[in-house]
């Protein structure tokens, strides 16, 4: 015991053999948390292939409604859903083999981790803008930060204004807050989930600096007309690419046909990495700009990269002078070692996709009422999600409503087997940091309270076939001809379920 009863110096805070005893205690209780981890893993597995995906479905108007409500006879055996669909069929996305294992593994020997000019970040920067046609690529720790900094590098800040889509993912609106700026909303086009040209023209004011519409679902929006209105209003032009890697505008890669353009490798991206994203340019100073914001705001140029051993990438040869508003938006080495791996498999990746959609799409039009993801002529959709909408009067349901009809079938396709899902229900302006927004403009204050009918057209009355989990891109040709044929029978019942559906609500 020391001199005031405590512990012998030896063992006090700090001490090496604390330290030790941590360490050994902090050893165990990782394995025993890896252990647990890998025993849920397999338990979840195993209730993913061999159960029915779900009891219930959470719908729009919170209501739990059993899964079996809804089911006719020829849908049961025992009380039970017939599966349609075997789970076990399903890959589960992403899909990681040796060579991204490898990849990671390389990187671990090199012991470079981080850093402006890391080796595996400035070849994968290298290697994305040769596969989108652009001449500058600036790797970020994700799609959200590779948006900030395309509009940070347009100039966009303080009091301007940028149009977005009413539909997408809420990091779009997210990134323009994030410099500053005010997200202003659009109608789309209720056939792709497309910007609508003619609604962006409705919400033009004289603080509109830039339109930032998206490539939903991995489809490209009209960028020559967006261009054109652009160009005509001295806008800014910027491309929200996350879902779109591979997709094609008029026979050339998007996310680099405008001013700027950003990616996302999250997981469930067709090129999913885990958390990541890449801006695009094909300007110099833009791309310094970019660069400089992504580091703190520091004065980096980014040909200083040359100076750098690529060894010690985090040791500089210079005082670094922060001369604008920045933060730390880089992405990994890991990250960018697997998505590196990743790039090489996606262009057959992208095409085993996209001739599965197209026979999936040809067998489901075929079906009253039903109506495959629709892509105009002059672009290729790389369908990062797979929309299927319902037209109620020639399926034979008009008398129903649009999201009782959602509701159901998507209830009775989860409790059959299928992949199936909603993503977004309503137009971005339902999130409360928009819905209860105030000292804004008037103009502003009125797209947020203003009704999106095109959008809310879209959600009500569609679905998700496959899942983030488990996207087309991961399943094979037979999976994929499966699903057409259990959902042509699935469609036989259409009118059962749904009228099971009403009478429960």
């Amino acid at each position: 015991m020391g001199a005031l009863g405590g512990r012998s110096q030896a063992e006090g805070p700090g001490s090496p053999r604390r330290h030790e005893r941590w360490s050994s205690c902090l050893r165990r209780r990782s394995a025993a948390q890896g252990r647990l981890i890998e025993a849920r893993l397999s338990e979840q597995t195993h209730r993913t292939r061999a159960a029915p995906p779900g009891a219930a479905l959470f719908t729009s108007d919170k209501r739990t409604i059993p899964v079996t409500a809804h089911l006719p006879s020829a849908l049961l055996k025992d009380d039970a859903p017939v599966k349609l669909i075997d789970p076990a069929r399903h890959r589960l996305w992403p899909i990681l083999e040796t060579e991204e294992k490898q990849a990671v593994e390389r990187v671990l020997s090199r012991g470079v981790l981080s850093g402006n000019f890391a080796p595996e970040a400035l070849a994968l920067q290298e290697e994305f803008s040769e596969y989108v046609g652009a001449k500058y690529a600036l790797l970020t720790h994700s799609g959200t930060s590779a948006l900030i900094l395309a509009l940070a590098a347009a100039g966009i800040g303080p009091g301007d204004e940028v149009i977005v889509p009413a539909y997408t993912f809420v990091a779009t609106a997210q990134a323009v807050l994030s410099v500053g700026a005010t997200p202003v909303f659009a109608d789309v086009d209720p056939r792709t989930g497309l910007i609508d040209e003619q609604e962006v023209v409705r919400w033009l004011s004289p603080r509109t600096k830039a339109i930032m519409p998206v490539h939903v679902h991995g489809c490209p929006f009209d960028i020559d007309a967006l261009k054109k209105l652009a160009d005509a209003r001295g806008l800014i032009l910027l491309e929200d690419a996350a879902q779109a890697h591979g997709a094609t505008y008029r026979g050339k890669p998007v996310g680099a046909l405008a001013a700027g353009g950003g990616f996302s490798f999250q997981s469930s991206k067709n090129l999913g990495a885990g958390e990541g994203g890449i801006y695009v340019t094909g300007e110099l100073e833009r791309a310094e700009l970019a660069n400089q914001v992504r580091n703190f705001g520091h004065d980096l140029s980014l040909a200083e990269g040359r100076l750098n051993d690529l060894r010690r990438p985090l040791d500089g040869w210079r005082s670094l002078n922060s001369q604008r508003l920045g933060s730390m938006y880089r992405g990994n080495e890991m990250m960018a070692a697997l998505a590196r791996s990743l790039l090489k498999k996606l262009p057959a990746r992208t095409r085993a996709a996209q001739e599965n959609a197209a026979r999936l799409s040809a067998r489901l039009a075929k079906l009253p009422g039903v109506l495959p993801p629709h892509v105009p002529e002059d672009r290729t959709t790389v369908h990062h999600k797979y929309r299927v909408r319902i037209d109620r009067k020639a399926a034979g349901l008009e008398e129903f409503s649009a999201t009782v009809v959602r509701d159901a079938l998507l209830s009775a396709l989860k409790a059959t087997g299928f992949e199936a899902t909603l993503w977004e229900r309503a137009p971005q302006t339902h999130h409360k940091i928009f819905s209860e927004a105030k000292n804004l403009p008037e103009s502003v204050l009125e797209n947020y309270k203003a009704r999106f009918p095109k959008t809310e057209e879209l959600l009500d009355g569609s679905f998700l076939l496959f899942t983030q989990s488990c996207p087309l891109i991961a399943q094979d040709a037979e999976t994929v001809d499966a699903y057409a044929s259990a959902f042509e029978r699935f469609w036989e019942h259409r009118r059962a379920i749904v009228l099971s559906a009403a009478k429960a609500g």
